[in-house]
């Protein structure tokens, strides 16, 4: 297994993305508790897709 030791993001880029994904992020989770979901199911299962994808983008494998 590879391990991550260095990865750099631009504060201000970061920030800026942020800013841009923020309100989607929270309509996403309003949605979805009104399906019927917990607060804690949702950010869970959002917080495991994100690692998934995250891993895939540095080529390291996930773990949840």
């Amino acid at each position: 297994m590879e391990e991550l030791y260095d990865i750099t993001v631009s504060d201000e880029r970061l920030e800026d993305c942020r800013d841009v994904v923020e309100p989607d992020l929270q309509d996403l989770i309003r949605a979805t508790i009104a399906s019927g979901f917990s607060a804690e199911e949702v950010l869970i299962a959002i917080s495991e897709l994100v690692a998934e994808d995250f891993a895939a983008v540095v080529k390291t494998p996930s773990v949840h």
